[in-house]
């Protein structure tokens, strides 16, 4: 599964990718250790040989046997019977059915978190939509007769974008391709300019909600999103399309939120409990969206594009529409304009995570997190059922070798489903942020199953550099759902990964993502009958979790890798220079002091590796050390002061770009701060750089901090300048 921050549209299939994403969240981004387990048949250890014990590979073998796909199937099939998008009640009757089901389940605890935070819906009432006015203001077409009947059923909200200002604008249309930066500048270049106009931009490349910043810092009044058939439906015609495959339909339009900040809009940083203070809606802190934005199919927008006036546009610009597509601004007919009829409340919603624990035997003050949100634009079946599904499943499985006291692990295991997560990652934040401090200390670290299968083709995931090795030891361990890969010799699920890998993160068809994403199609009949009609891939990625989550609880010592964090910051690095190198070498004079921290840094890797490799396993204090040790180093690289221009963004490494949530980047402070710094103006080209070589020295920083958290931990005191 991938990870994105929910998420993320940079969803890959052609054969239909079975994605599995390994979401290392913010503050957590220290991931995580190993789960023992042992038959109670077995006689119990006594004194130190009890809190040295490992973990158990039979209970390994017999947790993923006992995972089954058609628990799976049950447990999607009862998930999405209902639309349940937050802060509804059908969402509210999923908190309390996955409370009994936990509960069952026989984890230790179950527990909900409830928080109130501001959320935003269409208008009961008055329906949104756009407009292509004539010359009289009389309507040529309205697209909410373009829209699916669908979105007539009890509980489907039609088409919009979550926390879009409502209002009305009026004005010529211009294309903007991707709505990206580099499509701004292209348009520049040609002499067209969208201040005044409604900008229409095809969904992908880009996460919604910087479109719609973007087009609001060129000027544009609004934006019209739409799904391209060149990147959600290589096949138009009725008979290829869903229902019969899993190509989108004309009318099928992506619902989702164009907030770019997460967490409650009205408090930041701060858990939305009862006695939380509360910015108004306009206090900057807020981060709301400054103009309307709404989501349309194919189908209504051929009738916008067809229309427009102007230059052809180049090729890569391009869609799959039977049209010529051009840039505008105006129509072939004189006088013709597009309305946009924005009508969306705000609401103050109470929202729920629930919480299932089962308590570690031998460290129980240490937490390996397994979860998911529950939420969904529509019915979700995809995004975000199949993952909740699937983790259901692991929590069944673990639940019943604890009540049978076949095997209860190391750490204590949490089972968290997250509210509000399609709005703003509001569930999780919330959560993270009332329990930062034992947090920090306690977690070992988070699996995060989203869109567990949205294909069959093969496996995707994202992780820290800690992390490789133990999911790759996982995958290894788990049967390999293609039954035609089995009869070629390719038994686990990390052979198949081998073989498929994408060197681009992409598979067959370049498309945006899979094609139903939040839609009101992604239902169960989408999944049983055109991706994974048995479900094995669902059954894989949940065995593939679960023997992550149980490898990390179960470990004696916690299974990172300390070498492959080393490797990764040399491979940073050099993407670094290949993309600013030259630029930051004359402007920071010590610029070399970031290759000579990294140097050092793998040094301490290498005298961290020969100490564990000597490690005392009979010791429980010396185990203790070791692990304390491998637990410090991720968080040595989150900075309290955040990044320069997201200080709520805690880790100086890793984390997703600014001017795209969905994708990620390395070193995301000085990326942020680079961006279009040669287009700044003095003074503030030179207040820039004094930011740029400041947050550079932090950088430096963290990275000797890090190293100093793996040297013996009396001897890390340098006495060298």
């Amino acid at each position: 599964m991938t990870i994105n921050v929910d998420k993320g549209e940079n969803y890959k299939s052609s054969k239909k990718v079975c994605l599995f994403s390994l979401l290392v969240v913010g503050i957590l981004a220290f991931v995580v250790g190993i789960l023992i387990g042992r038959f109670a048949a077995c006689p119990e250890p006594e004194g130190v040989d009890r809190l040295v014990q490992d973990g158990d590979q039979e209970i390994a073998d017999i947790l993923i046997q006992t995972i089954e796909a058609r628990n799976i199937e049950n447990n999607l099939r009862e998930i999405t019977r209902k639309p349940h998008i937050a802060g509804e009640q059908a969402d509210y009757d999923l908190v309390d059915y996955l409370k009994k089901k936990l509960t069952e389940y026989g984890l230790d605890s179950v527990k909900t978190a409830p928080y109130e935070v501001l959320l935003t819906y269409p208008h009961p009432k008055k329906t949104s939509s756009i407009q292509l006015l004539d010359d009289t203001s009389n309507t040529v077409f309205d697209s909410v007769t373009a829209e699916s009947k669908f979105s007539a059923d009890e509980g489907v909200v039609p088409p919009f974008n979550a926390y879009s200002p409502a209002g009305e604008v009026q004005g010529e249309l211009v294309y903007v391709n991707y709505g990206r930066e580099e499509d701004y500048d292209y348009l520049k270049n040609v002499s067209i300019s969208v201040k005044g106009k409604i900008v229409i931009s095809r969904y992908g490349k880009l996460f919604r909600g910087n479109k719609v910043d973007i087009a609001a810092r060129h000027g544009a009044l609004g934006v019209i999103l739409y799904s391209d058939p060149a990147d959600y439906a290589l096949y138009q015609d009725e008979e290829h399309v869903y229902p019969h495959t899993w190509w989108l339909l004309p009318t099928g339009a992506q619902r989702g939120s164009i907030a770019r900040g997460t967490g409650d809009p009205l408090t930041p940083g701060y858990p939305a409990t009862r006695t939380a203070y509360r910015y108004s809606l306009s206090d900057i802190k807020a981060r709301m969206p400054t103009i309307p934005a709404h989501p349309i199919g194919y189908g209504a927008a051929r009738h916008f594009l067809e229309q427009l006036t102007g230059p052809e546009v180049p090729e890569s610009w391009r869609g799959a529409l039977n049209l010529t597509y051009r840039f505008g601004p105006g129509f072939n007919s004189s006088g013709w304009s597009v309305k946009m009829s924005i009508n969306t409340v705000k609401s103050m919603r109470r929202i729920h995570n629930v919480i299932g624990i089962i308590r570690g035997k031998i460290e129980p003050d240490r937490y390996v997190l397994i979860g998911n949100h529950r939420d969904a634009w529509v019915y979700g079946a995809m995004d975000p059922s199949g993952g909740t599904a699937a983790m259901m499943e692991v929590a069944r499985a673990m639940g019943r070798l604890v009540k049978d006291g076949r095997w209860r692990p190391r750490r204590s295991i949490m089972f968290c489903s997250w509210g509000a997560e399609e709005y703003a990652l509001i569930g999780s934040n919330e959560w993270i942020e009332q329990y930062i401090k034992s947090l920090r200390a306690r977690a070992v670290g988070y699996i995060n199953i989203d869109v567990a299968v949205q294909g069959n083709y093969t496996l995707t995931s994202n992780a820290s550099p800690l992390l490789y090795r133990a999911l790759y030891a996982a995958t290894k361990r788990i049967p390999n759902p293609n039954s035609d890969d089995v009869k070629a010799g390719r038994l686990s699920v990390y052979d198949s990964w081998v073989l498929r890998k994408p060197l681009d993160g992409r598979s067959k068809y370049q498309i945006a993502s899979y094609p139903l994403y939040h839609t009101e199609h992604e239902t169960f009949y989408a999944v049983k009958n055109l991706i994974d009609p048995d479900f094995k891939c669902h059954q894989a990625v949940a065995r593939v979790g679960a023997e992550l989550v149980r490898y990390l609880a179960d470990s004696l010592i916690i299974p990172f890798n300390v070498t492959d964090y080393a490797v990764q910051l040399t491979r940073l690095k050099k993407t670094l220079d290949d993309d600013y190198g030259t630029l930051l070498s004359a402007n920071i004079s010590n610029y070399k002091e970031l290759d000579t921290a990294i140097a050092q840094f793998g040094e301490n890797v290498q005298q961290f590796q020969s100490a564990l490799a000597q490690v005392d396993r009979k010791d429980p204090m010396a185990i203790r050390l070791i692990n304390d040790q491998l637990l410090l180093l991720e968080r040595a690289f989150l900075d309290p002061e955040g990044l320069p221009q997201r200080p709520l963004t805690k880790h100086l490494i890793f984390a997703d770009n600014a001017n795209d949530l969905y994708a990620g980047t390395s070193f995301p402070g000085l990326v942020d701060l680079l961006f279009k710094i040669e287009e700044l103006q003095e003074p503030e080209y030179s207040k820039r750089w004094q930011e740029v070589r400041h947050h550079f020295s932090v950088i430096v920083n963290a990275i000797q901090s890090a190293g100093y958290t793996l040297r013996d931990v009396i001897s890390f005191v340098e006495e060298k300048y």
